[in-house]
């Protein structure tokens, strides 16, 4: 039997040097006190703290730093390219057309037969012939006109086709309709006998307001074409002719034969001598339909661009696995004793998500289209209606389903907007919208390249009647970017649904059975 004191010595000190290891590593040294001499200072430096430097607290105190990265660098430039290029078309397309109004071509026709001195009193023959320089009166007005060192030759593109044969009023007017033209400038065969009419006459007598016959020239152009266009040019051409009317009074007024003049001719004469007339081809009666005629495919364009990214982004896409990772027809029927369905062919898929576009674009132009149709005053041209309007808008609306899917597919679902508001913003500056190609910068000309400008004008020619002639072209011009994008798109998706397929195939996995 073992007693107390036959335990062995050593273990009551290995107790004791326990106790005193744990005392000595737990033991706190803000409760000590041992003289800080004693202290070892390496121990004591290392345990505090040190004060961080600004540029280390800067990053913990602040986000900002962690988003200036290499990526918002790189995002800032290119959002301020597409604001500078944003604006440089904005601006640039309607900056100072006043400056290329010379660009514009107007005819000018001088059909004056000349005078007829039978009833005129033989003392003022003389007269007469002096001040037209024994010419017709039409004459000495298109000698002014076209004189090149003249101030009125600079205003427009004038282009005389008095000399040139088989060239009458009605064909004149045709090939401004046509648009071979802007606007035509036509002096009547009676333009010097009307001057005549406010002067005595041997059978009737001394002229009178009744008797007295206007000298009108006239002006000829298609409003429909091209409304602000035609409001810049009609201004300087109407402005050109007042100052002839002016210059030509003046010189009668200076002339030697001036007191004969005011004796002679009737009073009403030296209110205005020759008169502007202006004929209105397709006019425009309200002024927001003109406006119509763009902003309609703005907002379609906007709408195409929704209708692509919902169909692509949003639509179900497990559509492209059913029926992949079938084993065949041997397969046995599932337990609901449904077979499971076929797998359809990529191109179909590819021809549904176009149809149901389709159907989406359908819905838009409905109400894009039925906003003029219930406004006051709204113009339909008489060989058009307004079933053809729907007809023309929702077409337009499948060329730009057609480019923004390519684009989609180019540049994935969530990269395809930006381009794609940028194409927009391009298109409707450069599509002869607001002003026409004549009178803006010649970059703009790219616009002819686009299904929006054949657009636009297309519906003016549905509203106004203008340029009719050209009409066949809007459709085919259209229907080209329609389908060109379409089948590029098609055999896109199609390959891409294909690859997709393929990837499904190599990947799946069949769970071991237990």
């Amino acid at each position: 039997m073992t007693t107390q004191q036959d335990q062995p010595p050593f273990t009551v000190v290995a107790l004791h040097k326990e106790k005193e290891y744990t005392d000595v590593e737990y033991q706190d040294d803000s409760t000590s006190t041992a003289p800080d001499n004693l202290l070892d200072n390496s121990t004591v430096n290392d345990s505090k703290p040190k004060r961080p430097t600004l540029s280390e607290a800067f990053p913990r105190l602040f986000v900002l730093p962690h988003l200036l990265s290499k990526n918002a660098w790189l995002l800032l430039v290119a959002t301020s390219v597409v604001m500078i290029i944003y604006t440089w078309l904005y601006l640039g397309s309607l900056w100072s057309p006043l400056t290329r109004v010379k660009n514009v071509e107007i005819v000018f026709y001088n059909a004056d037969k000349g005078f007829d001195f039978s009833t005129t009193p033989p003392q003022l023959v003389p007269l007469f012939q002096g001040i037209a320089h024994n010419s017709s009166l039409g004459t000495m007005v298109e000698s002014q006109i076209m004189d090149p060192a003249g101030a009125l030759s600079h205003v427009v593109k004038w282009v005389d086709k008095t000399q040139e044969e088989g060239w009458d009023y009605d064909s004149l007017v045709d090939y401004v309709d046509n648009g071979n033209t802007w606007g035509l400038l036509y002096i009547p065969s009676n333009f010097s006998n009307n001057f005549l009419s406010y002067a005595p006459s041997t059978t009737a007598g001394p002229a009178t307001a009744a008797s007295a016959k206007p000298v009108v020239m006239e002006y000829v152009f298609d409003q429909g074409r091209n409304y602000a266009t035609h409001s810049i040019v009609e201004k300087y051409v109407s402005k050109s002719m007042e100052a002839l009317s002016r210059g030509f009074e003046n010189g009668l007024l200076t002339s030697p034969a001036n007191q004969t003049l005011l004796q002679v001719l009737h009073p009403t004469f030296w209110a205005q001598s020759i008169r502007f007339y202006e004929t209105v081809m397709h006019p425009v009666l309200v002024y927001g339909q003109n406006f119509a005629t763009y902003v309609v495919f703005i907002v379609l364009w906007i709408g195409s661009m929704l209708a692509v990214y919902s169909i692509c982004k949003f639509l179900p896409t497990t559509i492209e696995t059913v029926g992949v990772l079938t084993l065949g027809p041997e397969e046995p029927t599932p337990v609901g004793g449904k077979k499971p369905l076929p797998k359809f062919p990529a191109i179909r898929i590819v021809l549904a998500r176009h149809t149901v576009s389709m159907m989406f674009s359908l819905l838009h132009t409905i109400f894009i289209w039925m906003v003029p149709q219930v406004l006051k005053g709204h113009q339909m041209a008489a060989n058009f209606s307004t079933g053809y309007a729907f007809a023309f808008i929702w077409f337009t609306g499948w060329s730009f389903i057609s480019m923004q899917f390519l684009l989609a597919n180019l540049l994935g679902v969530d990269g395809f907007q930006i381009p794609a508001t940028m194409l927009m913003i391009l298109m409707f500056t450069s599509s002869a919208g607001v002003l026409d190609w004549i009178i803006m910068p010649g970059f703009f000309q790219v616009g002819k390249a686009f299904p929006f400008a054949y657009a636009v004008r297309g519906l003016r020619t549905i509203y106004f009647g203008s340029l009719e002639n050209k009409m066949w072209i809007n459709w085919l011009v259209i229907f080209a970017w329609i389908a060109i994008p379409g089948f590029i798109t098609m055999f896109m998706a199609r390959s891409e649904i294909r690859k997709r397929r393929e990837t499904m195939r190599r990947t799946a996995t069949v769970p071991t059975e237990v």
